[in-house]
């Protein structure tokens, strides 16, 4: 099991293109804090991307950046320039009225909307600002995706906006694979835990199966190490026990399972490890503070 794909299917990521084309200088965007992922992707030249709480940074042609919910950031050509705030950037033409001549800076903005619960692993392991340089000088093909997405975002074409919610998926995949192989060595991360030698195997085992009676004994096995050892490591390097881990991520899974709306409850307690639907609702409602009943209909209603 692909455990970075199964968490990502439970967070229902969905892309969203909101402005694209050449900047010519001077120019600046502001955007505010907000509840969603802001992405970025240079297609050409080059700019000052500055996010609330960080150092400023330059980011080149062929990169890639994230930026977490809950961080406002700039974007500029320099640092004397103003940053416009986003919607009076947009509401004044946007790209359509600051049109370069080749010279200046290529962008495609836009944001993913990640329908995780609050403390959901790979949302709490991510770093405010994700940067990957070069993405598409390291990734060959990568940069005719940049390209093909630079012209679907502004195509008229059947299908465009299904062609540019794939290639911005794909793309925050990639940036997630950059982000993993430059994780300092001893971070203690969920997403340290997916590279981890060790803990990589019980993690699939979890997400491969999670209705199955794993104990600590089983999860180790698979991770070659004893029960205390691997016990140890497993909540040093996630921040939780191995049993704890399992029983939220069993109710991750219910969860997106009821955002679904298609099993039925006691369908989804089984599949997800309960013996009855009333263990499972009483857990469900402990963790989430609402049954599954009512955290579907407010699903449904949202």
């Amino acid at each position: 099991m692909d455990v970075l794909s199964d968490v990502l299917a439970a967070l229902r990521l969905e892309s969203t293109v909101f402005a694209h084309g050449e900047l010519a200088r001077p120019w600046g965007i502001r955007t505010e804090a907000h509840e969603d992922f802001s992405f970025h992707v240079v297609a050409s030249g080059e700019c000052l991307l500055d996010v609330d709480g960080t150092e400023p940074r330059r980011v080149g042609a062929g990169d890639v950046v994230i930026v977490c919910r809950g961080r406002g950031h700039s974007l500029r050509d320099a640092r004397d320039s103003r940053a416009m705030p986003l919607m009076e950037f947009l509401q004044t033409g946007g790209f359509g009225a600051r049109r370069g001549d080749g010279t200046g800076t290529k962008l495609v903005c836009g944001c993913f909307e990640l329908e995780g619960l609050p403390d959901d692993p790979l949302l709490a392991s991510l770093p405010p600002v994700m940067h990957a340089r070069a993405l598409a000088t390291e990734i060959g093909w990568l940069g005719e995706t940049i390209d093909l997405l630079d012209r679907e975002s502004g195509s008229d074409a059947p299908g465009a906006q299904t062609v540019v919610n794939r290639l911005c998926d794909a793309l925050f995949v990639y940036v997630l694979r950059s982000l993993l192989k430059e994780l300092p060595p001893g971070e203690r991360s969920w997403l340290h835990a997916l590279v981890d030698p060790q803990l990589a195997p019980a993690l699939r085992a979890i997400h491969e199966k999670p209705a199955d009676p794993w104990t600590v004994a089983d999860l180790a096995s698979r991770s070659g190490m004893s029960r205390s050892a691997f016990a140890a490591h497993f909540a040093q390097v996630v921040g939780e026990a191995p049993i704890e881990y399992l029983s939220r991520w069993r109710l991750r899974k219910a969860a997106s399972m009821l955002r679904a709306g298609r099993a039925g409850i006691a369908e989804i307690a089984s599949n997800v490890g309960y013996d009855s639907e009333a263990a499972f609702s009483k857990a469900f409602k402990r963790s989430l503070g609402v049954t599954p009943g009512a955290f579907r209909r407010a699903q449904t209603a949202a």
